[in-house]
């Protein structure tokens, strides 16, 4: 290239080197996530110790950086049951980095990845200016390596980027013909000898090796290159791209085994992710059984290692979803983390450079994806924390040898998909300053709302939040949907996305809509049916209103581990106001020996503000609108409210201000179903009426089902009843409800037994 465009590259590129040495690492939150414990410690301690063990002196070097919070996931491996311990992922970055990390800890790391992906960017430059201009070249360059979730690696103390480093030097190499010309004189015949055209497949072959020792399947990246090879210089230099392969996986295995013992920390070790609470102790302990002498399995002593990889792939019901999540997915879509992928792509398709090798190329990055998917479908996107896909990203160079010429429009249509898709991620790569901030919370941008929500590991995902139901599952994000109860609190001023799962179609459900805040309009949509509401008041009862939606019945899949079929049913709700709700704290029932309650008695006292000792804040919410899902419209009007006591009655002198738990057998006596969870289940409780009838103290405790209780079932329960505070002469009414329809009284006065109780004062207080 030409010295001005060497200039500006260069100028560029020492900016964004030197940058990260000025940041605090890792930015929001201020911890360390998924593998970085590992690598962070294990540069420090290959930088001050010279070895890869695992000792209290690295352990405590974690103060130093990241003395606020826990570390979780500490990846270690020992072969003698935890005696020696040794530090549990590929040691190659963390070597390399080991210098800088000695000066400047994390930062040195980020510095150490900004500086390999300005190597990936010059090289891609390098290889388009053989088909285009330097400028529309190293324009297309930075924006594929820049303008992607590649960016965002280099802020992660992880191999990413090194492997993305390699898999671009070993595809450069193999698609150019020059080499770098050496410096002058005595160092440039040096040079020469071992960097000259001949040796280049040597060095590619070599070169990739250090992308498949983290992670094997990239070695499938190889095989283009060596045909190519083999197709343009003959069969020695097919052979000398195996020979550098075998040579550099033997050199990182040897090295290895210097540290370790073990070749790769994936085979013939145990393996544990560990946390880290306190500096003062190793976190973890030598096996008592080994120290004892007693021989482990096979099994027992490799958990956790590398042997999964030799099994077969699984293809299942979920492998055509993870297709569509792998391209188009929110939190995972290659097209919109890599926007740039999407325009190599159709280059290539549309190009006429489609030659035999690129086309090898695209089969080994279609079995890259294919690896992933099939071999762990339930951690196909790298898990453990990732932003679009973690794993496939250390072959995403390989698409930029798709492209040769570039017209002017494919640059403006790479530009503009990286501003909508990619922008949230480039200005903030260290993590957005946003309500509960997760590594994903670019996805609540608008874009992103409009493409499929990854149903199949949606466990693994953070930032959202979920709550089981009658026969139902929801999630959705916690910053703007609050699971309180049976209800579903969201925020308003914008559309808000729910997800429902149900293991049986929704024909005509019924939702309970009630209001925060007035004047408001409030809609409801579930698949392609819908219906607004508007609220003048937000005071009960006129806050409050039902409707019956009938939504078309989506496609059916399996989740994870279930062989059940689910519904899945996209929800969104829109308030246009919001207002502040809290949710009061309520401690939990406890016995208090103090005031008599004995832990294996029927009675304990109830919670209060003499028993509680811990204090908790109230919860805060800004709330658009409470949203329950009641159930079916048919299911709500069966006839449920006939109830036998068969046994159970309490004692007709209770003392005052107790909590009674009382053995007690019910039969449903009617012809429908007790629902025993749900917004609209039946629970048994109770009423306290004075001597002559009227009411003292109508909502009592509700005890709840054990299970759905079918007609003419009987089901046993400890029925628990909270005694009035006041001594005097009650009424007790033992009685059931159905939650928020109606008590089984008003509907069937008959279902009902009303109990003389003396209460009594409490004593020994």
């Amino acid at each position: 290239m030409s010295r001005t465009s060497r200039l500006v590259f260069g100028s560029l590129a020492l900016f964004f080197v030197l940058f990260p040495l000025t940041v605090q690492k890792p930015g929001l939150p201020m911890n360390l996530r998924s593998d970085e414990p590992a690598y962070y410690l294990m540069a420090l301690s290959l930088a001050h110790d010279g070895d890869l063990v695992c000792d209290l002196g690295d352990i405590q070097r974690l103060r130093r950086e990241f003395p606020h919070t826990v570390i979780e996931n500490l990846i270690l491996m020992t072969d003698d049951g935890w005696r020696t311990v040794y530090f549990g992922k590929p040691y190659v970055i963390s070597l390399l980095a080991a210098p800088l990390a000695r000066f400047f800890g994390a930062d040195g790391i980020v510095a150490l990845n900004m500086a390999l992906m300005m190597l990936t960017v010059w090289l891609g430059a390098r290889y388009l200016a053989r088909h285009n201009s330097e400028g529309a070249a190293l324009l297309f360059s930075a924006g594929f390596f820049l303008l992607s979730n590649a960016f965002v690696y280099v802020f992660w103390l992880h191999t990413e980027v090194l492997c993305i480093a390699a898999v671009t030097v070993s595809l450069y190499l193999a698609w150019t013909d020059g080499v770098p010309a050496a410096a002058g004189g005595r160092w440039r015949r040096l040079l020469g000898a071992v960097w000259n055209p001949s040796t280049r497949p040597l060095w590619s072959g070599a070169v990739l090796m250090v992308a498949a020792y983290n992670k094997p399947v990239l070695a499938l990246l190889g095989l283009p290159a060596l045909w190519r090879f083999g197709r343009q210089h003959g069969r020695r230099a097919a052979l000398a791209w195996l020979g550098g392969a075998v040579a550099g996986a033997a050199l990182l295995c040897a090295i290895s085994m210097a540290f370790t013992g073990h070749p790769s920390p994936y085979l013939g070790v145990e393996r544990a992710g560990v946390r880290v609470e306190h500096y003062d102790r190793m976190p973890v302990a030598p096996d008592p059984a080994v120290a004892a002498g007693v021989e482990r399995s096979r099994e027992q002593s490799q958990q956790n290692s590398w042997w999964w990889i030799f099994r077969l792939p699984e293809i299942d019901h979920r492998l055509p979803e993870n297709l569509l999540y792998f391209f188009l997915g929110r939190h995972t879509g290659l097209f919109l983390y890599a926007p740039f992928s999407l325009v190599a792509l159709i280059l290539f398709l549309a190009g006429r450079d489609r030659t035999r090798e690129r086309w090898a190329l695209v089969a080994a990055l279609a079995g890259v994806a294919l690896f992933f998917l099939t071999l762990i479908p339930f951690n196909w996107h790298g898990g453990g924390g990732f932003v679009g896909n973690r794993y496939f990203v250390n072959a995403y160079p390989a698409l930029l040898f798709l492209v040769t010429r570039i017209p002017g429009a494919a640059q403006l249509a790479g530009y503009g998909l990286a501003g909508l898709f990619v922008g949230p991620l480039l200005f903030t790569p260290y993590g957005a300053p946003v309500p509960h901030p997760t590594l994903q919370s670019h996805v609540r941008n608008r874009p992103f709302r409009f493409f499929p929500f990854e149903m199949t590991i949606t466990p693994q995902i953070p930032g959202y939040r979920g709550l089981a139901g009658a026969g139902t599952w929801f999630f959705g994000r916690r910053d703007v949907v609050h699971p309180v109860g049976d209800e579903i609190w969201v925020g308003g001023g914008r559309p808000v996305e729910i997800w429902f799962r149900t293991y049986e179609p929704l024909r005509r459900p019924v939702f309970q809509i009630e209001t925060v805040a007035a004047p408001n309009y409030v809609r409801l949509q579930v698949g392609d049916a819908s219906q607004g509401v508007r609220f003048a008041s937000s005071t009960p009862p006129d806050n409050a209103t039902r409707v019956v939606l009938e939504p078309s019945v989506p496609r059916p899949f399996r989740p994870d581990g279930s062989q059940e079929l689910v519904y899945p049913y996209k929800f969104w709700i829109t308030a246009d106001t919001q207002d502040w709700r809290t949710v009061p704290y309520l401690p939990k029932p406890q016995l208090d020996l103090d005031f008599g309650g004995d832990p294996g008695s029927a009675e304990a006292r109830p919670p209060g503000e003499r028993t509680w000792r811990e204090e908790m804040p109230d919860l805060h919410y800004l709330v658009g609108a409470a949203i329950s899902l009641l159930g079916e419209e048919e299911e709500l009007a069966a006839d449920v409210y006939a109830l036998e006591w068969v046994s159970g009655e309490p004692p007709r002198e209770l003392r005052a201000d107790r909590l009674i738990r009382q053995p007690a057998t019910v039969r449903n006596s009617s012809a429908g179903i007790w629902r025993a969870r749900g917004a609209t289940r039946v629970a048994l409780s109770y009423h306290w009426r004075h001597e002559e009838g009227s009411v003292a103290i109508w909502e009592g405790a509700r005890t709840l089902l054990p299970r759905d209780v079918l007609p003419g079932e009987a089901v046993e329960v400890l029925f628990e009843i909270a005694t009035p505070r006041e001594p005097g002469r009650y009424l007790l009414e033992l009685d059931a409800v159905r939650e928020r329809l109606s008590w089984f009284s008003e509907r069937n006065p008959a279902s009902t037994v009303r109990l003389p109780v003396e209460v009594v004062p409490a004593t020994g207080r």
